[in-house]
């Protein structure tokens, strides 16, 4: 019976990518020993890194456990990608993701959105994150969980620092990715919703409800840390296991 392929995690390609901005150079994703939020995110650089990283990393262990191509999970192909790397990473981390890039094709609803984050881009970074958050808002969770960030607060602050003008329309703070259809839909003339205020729908909870939970780096390290258990587990309990 043939061995199945060892699919990288999120985790060490998030410790290798910050390992290769603190040091300037790639360091082997085994050793990564990066966690989200740690000082790093400090200053303003460390904080940038750790969240294009994070994407990174989420994109790419989707890519890498589906066999797909990076551009479909993250939004952004080789171009945008070398950008990033060079600035924020070495050009040498590209051997931590594991999987091909391909180009990144969206369809119309991510369009819009991304084009939507390009009305209010005005940096290099700015603009790769608004086709970044574009694609990963296609996802089905919260969208800092999509994103592979900690919690809510740095998805807020990530949005404040590269798209100011439009993350302090978000005066009730609402959920990100609602607010995000809000403004499409505002912007084309439609109405979101029927009730006289907020505060009268039905479906505020759907709107301003709570956004916490688990982050997806860390229950991809927790399912890791879960797998390495499993076999000395099993080993244990096999017939003829010393007693």
């Amino acid at each position: 019976m043939g061995l199945s392929r060892r699919t990288r995690s999120a985790p060490a390609i998030y410790g290798a990518l910050m390992a290769a901005h603190e040091a300037g150079t790639v360091q082997d994703a085994g050793m990564g020993r990066h966690r989200p939020g740690s000082a790093a995110t400090d200053t303003e650089a460390g904080f940038d890194a750790h969240v294009f990283a994070s994407i990174i990393a989420i994109a790419a262990a989707e890519a890498d456990a589906r066999g797909d191509a990076l551009a479909g999970h993250l939004g952004v192909g080789c171009a945008d990608l070398e950008r990033l790397f060079a600035r924020y990473f070495s050009p040498h981390a590209f051997l931590s993701l594991g999987v091909p890039i391909g180009e990144a094709q969206a369809g119309e609803e991510e369009e819009m959105l991304s084009a939507l984050l390009l009305d209010y881009a005005r940096t290099m970074e700015a603009r790769i994150l608004a086709h970044m958050v574009a694609r990963r808002a296609m996802e089905a969770d919260h969208l800092w969980q999509d994103l592979g960030l900690g919690n809510r607060g740095e998805l807020s602050r990530l949005l404040g620092r590269h798209f100011p003008v439009l993350a302090a329309g978000n005066v009730k703070n609402m959920k990100w990715k609602k607010y995000f259809y809000r403004r499409l839909c505002e912007a084309e003339g439609f109405v979101l919703c029927s009730a006289p205020s907020c505060r009268d729908c039905s479906d505020f909870e759907a709107c301003f409800g709570d956004e916490s939970g688990e982050s997806r780096l860390a229950q991809r390290r927790r399912a890791a840390q879960l797998d390495l258990a499993i076999p000395a587990e099993a080993l244990s309990g096999a017939p003829g296991a010393a007693a």
